[in-house]
């Protein structure tokens, strides 16, 4: 990773590294996202639980997408999917949003589509976070922001040689900074798709290359 005078949190950076690996073990091409995820102002910031809604949703969407795809083609692939997020804060405080790092199996998707076309994966996205807050897709679609160049495709032969894969590790850089974060008791600031006691088992960090 570049180095930078900006403190970073290193046990969210060995997370972020700890699951990217974990996908690439189970999907060795792997399509990763990197979103936003906004608030409605009338939503309470102080729903802990809507991150888990979010994700929750992806998987029983992208579950779902799977499985209509193989009544068409039967040798469509399936993709499990793997997740980290982390809570931001404006500089006041009082307003919060979420940054997510989302892999899935670069063979069932390998681009999030047109971000305004409904069917593709953009479209789950934007359906997941909307049921997650309860409010309708229309109205409230925009509070899904795709940031520029949000897609890396990551192979796990060949890590150390592709673009993608340092541009995805400066991205995971950038979302472990400390400055925008609220650490609390009360309130995780980070999560994702494994347990503490798989990242700490044999298998963590084994396709990232050191």
């Amino acid at each position: 990773m570049k180095a930078s005078t900006t403190s970073h949190n290193n046990h969210y950076l060995n997370r972020f590294e700890q699951v990217i690996s974990l996908a690439l073990a189970k999907h060795p091409r792997t399509l990763a996202a990197r979103i936003d995820l906004h608030l409605p102002n009338e939503a309470s910031r102080n729903d802990k639980n809507v991150i888990s809604r979010f994700t929750d949703a992806v998987k029983a969407k992208v579950k779902a997408d799977r499985k209509r795809s193989k009544k068409t083609n039967p040798k469509a692939h399936d993709s499990e999917v793997h997740y980290t997020w982390v809570k931001e804060s404006n500089q006041i405080g009082n307003k919060v949003h979420y940054h997510v790092l989302l892999m899935f199996n670069k063979d069932a998707y390998w681009t999030l589509g047109n971000y305004i076309a409904e069917g593709n994966l953009a479209d789950l996205i934007v359906q997941a976070w909307c049921s997650a807050l309860g409010v309708d897709k229309e109205k409230y679609r925009s509070l899904v922001y795709f940031p520029k160049n949000p897609c890396y495709h990551i192979n796990r032969n060949a890590l150390t040689k592709t673009h993608d894969y340092q541009a995805l590790l400066d991205r995971i850089n950038y979302m472990a900074k400390d400055r925008t974060k609220q650490y609390s008791n009360q309130a995780r600031s980070f999560g994702c798709s494994v347990n503490c006691g798989v990242l700490m088992g044999k298998q963590t960090n084994k396709h990232i290359p050191t």
